[in-house]
């Protein structure tokens, strides 16, 4: 290992001490419910992009992976997020929106999971290493791998068959084959039909059976923390599905914007019980509702008027649109609630009506056309300027409950926060510069300078600030870590598209977009908006928290909290090494998160101002090679 000493110059973001989060919270909760955010707070996290251990890193992430439920574990005071909403879930190339609409994707298989006692170890430890190594990207950190993962040549799909061999020479009494006999009966509606994508039929189910269960550990990780898993209903269907089901599409059509070339359901039969189309977007619909507890239904003004354009047709025509009303969303409702029961809630499915005006209409004489009434609408404050795209206008001038809407900074698509605060062309939207038209609006909404506004972090702060002043909410995981690349690129052949991954080190990342002032610090935001309605006044003693804990996310940790914090790691250390424990219980017993990673070195110089660091670590700091000293242990 290499071993640094301290240097004075090095700084970063600190933690929450964990004798300051259980206060941290309760300020966050009480200042929230005073401000009217009270609703769903979502915290846009595609699983394939959350972080991987070093030396684990297969290529994407996992909900049902150590390091995927401890950075939930570490995000989750920092955001309050009741509900963590996912990308669609189909196996996919290239983007998540391009997959298959009833089976799950490759990438919610754990091969770590399978090396554990309860899948009787059908995948050995080598050949999860094997899986590992080949994710050998320099970039493998920050850029997910789905070539790794993903495909009939993928590592990981290649080592699957031989934990599918073992899995079949299994006693069929075995606890791990009754579960999987029961899960392909009941799901054989949509199991048995043939796949080009996966010739081997049994292997595919048995792939199925694993992401199913591996999704599902997932999901209860999250609801044992009393949070939502959502997941997004995508608008297509894979060309498997649609060669399974011929009648339930309208051949020759797309559907929505021409150029996605998507083959369009079959709407001229669809309200039809007993047609083909009807049958599968139950299918499609009651899946998702099986498998999350709130739903998003991607490009759902299709549902109100589809575009259905021929092929060769390249631009949408009026007379390509057809009016269905609310039939369809009724439709979508009755089959949540016939899989939810008692548990149903309207409120638990998100429509996307967010679309440009040539492809949708959501008014009609300057009022809401009835089926997008009384549903959840989710929106971007991309565009936002006076009259639209902010809680203020949603409220104030077009009228709207704060319960039928849900607005954040962005999601997976539009250009990201970061780009819009620095006044960079949105190069997906003509070139258009989003910064100015939102200023005014935001100035009058939180009672700020104008002027202050052109400042690029005081306006990424301001739209953050005003998002939270929703009752739901929504934020992206990009626009949370204050990055400034663009996760969906629009375009095809991309490296990076969809791509983008939270770093292992992700404590240092977020803390440090906080410190820099583009990540978002939700104390920020509240107390801004406490300051804009007067709650400041109102509620001295909870506003002084608020600005406390603010302060507190702004601080840089200095060589001398660094010296002590490694002291401290150290005498824990030394103390823990007398008992005869372990380097894992003395990193339990420090103050800070800090100090997880300082303790090793402090063991190994134990008593000097000494800090161990990765490379990965040094990349983004100012070196100053005469003050570090560094040896070899």
């Amino acid at each position: 290992m290499q071993v640094s000493r301290i240097n004075p110059n090095l700084s970063f973001g600190r933690s929450l001490r964990n004798d300051e989060i259980e206060e941290f919270t309760s300020t966050v909760k009480e200042s929230k419910k005073l401000s009217g955010q009270t609703g769903h707070s979502i915290f846009i996290m595609p699983s394939t992009s959350l972080p991987q251990a070093e030396g684990a890193n297969t290529g994407i992430g996992h909900l049902a992976s150590k390091k995927g439920i401890e950075f939930i574990d570490y995000m989750h005071p920092y955001l309050d997020f009741n509900i963590l909403q996912d990308l669609p879930s189909g196996e996919f190339v290239n983007n998540h929106y391009n997959g298959s609409s009833l089976a799950l994707g490759d990438q919610y298989i754990s091969p770590e999971l399978l090396t554990e006692n309860e899948y009787s170890s059908i995948l050995t430890k080598d050949e999860l290493t094997e899986i590992i190594k080949a994710n050998n990207k320099e970039t493998r950190d920050n850029i997910a791998n789905f070539e790794n993962i993903l495909g009939q040549q993928s590592t990981q799909n290649k080592i699957l068959k031989n934990a599918h061999e073992r899995f079949k020479a299994l006693d069929e009494n075995s606890e791990l084959k009754q579960r999987y006999n029961k899960f392909v009966k009941e799901n054989e509606s949509w199991l048995n039909f043939a796949r080009e994508c996966e010739p081997d039929s049994e292997f595919f189910k048995f792939k199925q059976f694993l992401a199913s269960e591996h999704m599902s550990k997932g999901k209860n990780n999250l609801n044992n923390k009393g949070i939502k898993y959502c997941g997004d209903i995508a608008i297509n269907f894979s060309d498997d599905e649609v060669r399974a089901f011929p009648k339930a599409f309208k051949e020759g059509h797309y559907i929505g914007v021409p150029t996605w070339e998507i083959p369009s359901i079959n709407f001229d039969t669809i309200l039809d019980e007993t047609s083909d189309a009807h049958k599968l977007l139950k299918l499609k619909v009651q899946l998702a509702a099986k498998r999350f507890d709130v739903l998003r239904v991607d490009a759902a003004w299709n549902y109100v008027t589809p575009v259905i354009t021929p092929k060769g047709e390249t631009k949408i025509l009026p007379e390509n649109k057809k009016p269905m009303g609310d039939s369809i969303v009724k439709l979508i409702e009755k089959w949540v609630k016939e899989v939810k029961g008692d548990d149903f809630d309207l409120h638990n499915i998100i429509y996307e009506f967010d679309a440009g005006p040539d492809d949708f209409t959501m008014f009609e004489n300057g009022k809401l056309i009835a089926p997008l009434k009384d549903r959840v609408k989710v929106y971007g404050s991309t565009y936002l300027k006076e009259g639209w795209g902010s809680n203020d206008a949603f409220l104030h001038t077009l009228n709207w409950s704060p319960d039928e809407f849900l607005i954040g900074p962005g999601n997976h698509d539009p250009q990201p926060l970061r780009q819009i605060a620095k006044g960079i062309p949105d190069i997906c939207n003509d070139n258009n510069i989003h910064r100015q038209a939102s200023i005014n609006p935001l100035a009058r909404i939180l009672k700020l300078d104008a002027e202050s506004l052109k400042n690029p972090v005081l306006f990424a702060k301001a739209k953050f600030a005003e998002a939270v002043t929703a009752k739901n909410n929504m934020f992206f995981f990009m626009d949370v870590f204050g990055r400034e690349e663009r996760f969906n690129e629009h375009r095809r052949g991309t490296e990076t598209s969809f791509r983008y991954k939270v770093p292992s080190d992700y404590q240092k990342a977020y803390q440090n977009s906080l410190f820099e002032g583009f990540g978002f610090n939700i104390m920020d935001s509240l107390e801004k908006i406490f300051k804009a309605n007067g709650l400041d006044k109102s509620n001295p003693e909870l506003f002084a928290k608020i600005v406390k804990f603010k302060n507190i996310l702004l601080e840089k940790e200095t060589p001398a909290q660094l010296k002590e914090e490694v002291s401290n790691a150290a005498q824990t250390a030394a103390e823990t090494i007398n008992s005869g424990s372990t380097t894992k219980s003395a990193a339990k017993s420090t103050k800070s998160y800090k100090p997880l990673w300082i303790t090793a070195g402090a063991i190994a110089v134990l008593g000097g101002a000494f800090t161990l660091y990765k490379t990965k670590f040094q990349k983004h700091e100012a070196k100053d090679d005469s003050q570090q000293l560094k040896l070899t242990a």
